[in-house]
């Protein structure tokens, strides 16, 4: 039988890429499934907030009502706590935020509704104890102060400080008059008072409905950014890129929800849009940072099996900079002959050689001055070059080596015939560039190409 393999060595390659990409898929559908997961974890840790928040506000309402069970008609008393049971009943079977919200609003109205009937028997039994007409106007004065008082200051200078302040004329004159004690002088501006209270508070409520209504539209925005902020911070891949971005973006949410609090609705609102869109742009960011890093340590798995093909044996791998993911990756081989290389590969822009152990000869450079070069250091990168193209698809320019230069140099930097490498846009990127300060050591810069079809 024949000792070739079965399969050639373009063919492996590309079956090795395919389970590359497979293992990518399933690696993106397992960080996909870990978002879903915190988010929905936030969603029913709103839902029990609310839900809890809700039954709080039913028991208030159950106290306040036996409280002022004497001071209602019996069957709005009996009318209200059939209401309020009715709550209960249906906070228990809801299930979800649209089914919570609708009870949220019935409390509203059973609230009014309470208010009302006390005001209703309120004033029911003082037009009974009142038989005089300036008893009666004075029990309608203190109706109008009362109504008043539930609008607070900050309301009413908020929505409507014109009215209040109008109000506040016509209470005074009806006041003054009942104290003369003539209820005719008191009907005209008693009459005038009333109407001015009912537009004020008309006019205040409105107002006040229409910002309740922003607000919560703000705090369910707030509620939005703050579930795709849980899924961020699930997403490793986002962390470990774009962790400051993330922290920004929970800092600023923190921000928005005290100036909710605070009643900065609109200015809420209008920068809700601009971090939405700025969550999208984290994920984007990481997720192509992490793409790169990828192709960073493909590229060095080829070199290394290049290496080893060529005899090397390889000695080390690590970061240049293990605090940071953008580092490049530094790769060290030797040979037996006491040959060795030393191979940094960024995210980005040129990959940089390290020879030693090979014979030199002097030379003179395009502008005169000497320099070592070393033509078997350079016979065997091109070596390598060849056999990164031929086995892994992996194309690199043509080597250029210094040797017995004492060089400490940036990503841009080498002595002879300069390239610069394809720059990929990774945040964070240039902070991690390759950096060497190792002496005499032969230094070989190349520029990464990609191979159509390639990741």
């Amino acid at each position: 039988m024949s000792g070739s393999s079965k399969f050639s060595e373009a063919e492996i390659a590309a079956w090795k890429q395919k389970i590359l990409d497979a293992q990518r898929k399933r690696q993106a559908e397992i960080e996909r499934q870990r978002r879903e997961a915190a988010e929905a974890a936030e969603r029913q840790r709103q839902l029990d907030e609310f839900r809890h928040h809700i039954h709080l506000r039913i028991q208030s309402l159950l106290v306040d009502l036996r409280c002022q069970w004497s001071n209602l008609y019996s069957q709005d008393a009996a009318a209200l706590h059939y209401r309020c049971q009715r709550q209960q009943d249906a906070l228990a079977q809801a299930s979800s935020m649209t089914q919570l919200h609708p009870l949220s609003e019935e409390l509203l109205r059973l609230e009014k509704s309470l208010q009302e009937s006390l005001f209703r028997k309120r004033r029911d039994d003082a037009e009974k104890r009142r038989q005089v007409a300036i008893e009666q106007q004075q029990f309608e004065l203190e109706e109008l102060e009362q109504r008043i008082a539930q609008i607070t200051d900050g309301q009413a200078i908020a929505f409507d400080a014109a009215g209040q302040q109008q109000v506040r004329s016509i209470l005074q004159t009806v006041r003054e008059a009942i104290a003369q004690g003539n209820p005719v002088a008191v009907k005209r501006p008693l009459a005038q008072a009333t109407a001015l209270v009912q537009k004020h508070i008309r006019q205040v409520t409105q107002k006040n409905r229409d910002w309740q209504h922003l607000q919560s539209d703000a705090k369910q925005q707030l509620s939005d950014l703050q579930i795709m902020v849980a899924g961020l911070k699930a997403d490793p891949a986002v962390m470990r890129w774009q962790a400051v971005a993330v922290q920004a973006l929970a800092t600023q949410m923190t921000m928005l929800q005290q100036a909710v609090q605070e009643g900065q609705v609109q200015a809420v609102i209008a920068a809700l849009t601009n971090l939405s869109q700025r969550h999208q742009t984290i994920l984007d960011i990481a997720q192509a940072a992490e793409r790169q890093a990828q192709r960073r340590d493909y590229i060095v798995d080829s070199i290394g099996q290049a290496l080893q093909g060529m005899g090397f044996t390889i000695t080390f791998r690590q970061p240049e900079h293990p605090d940071h993911p953008a580092s490049a990756i530094i790769l060290g081989a030797t040979t037996q002959t006491g040959k060795g290389v030393s191979v940094s590969v960024p995210v980005e822009g040129q990959v940089f050689y390290d020879v030693d152990g090979y014979e030199k000869r002097s030379a003179t450079t395009v502008e005169g001055s000497p320099a070592a070069i070393c033509d078997e250091a350079e016979q065997m990168l091109t070596d390598m070059h060849a056999t990164l193209e031929d086995k892994f698809g992996r194309r690199l320019g043509s080597a250029v080596v210094a040797v017995g230069l004492d060089v400490v140099a940036s990503g841009h930097e080498t002595a002879i015939g300069e390239r610069r490498g394809e720059h990929l846009g990774v945040p964070g990127a240039a902070a991690a560039r390759p950096h060497f300060d190792h002496r005499h050591l032969r230094r070989d810069a190349e520029e990464v190409q990609r191979l159509d079809g390639m990741a």
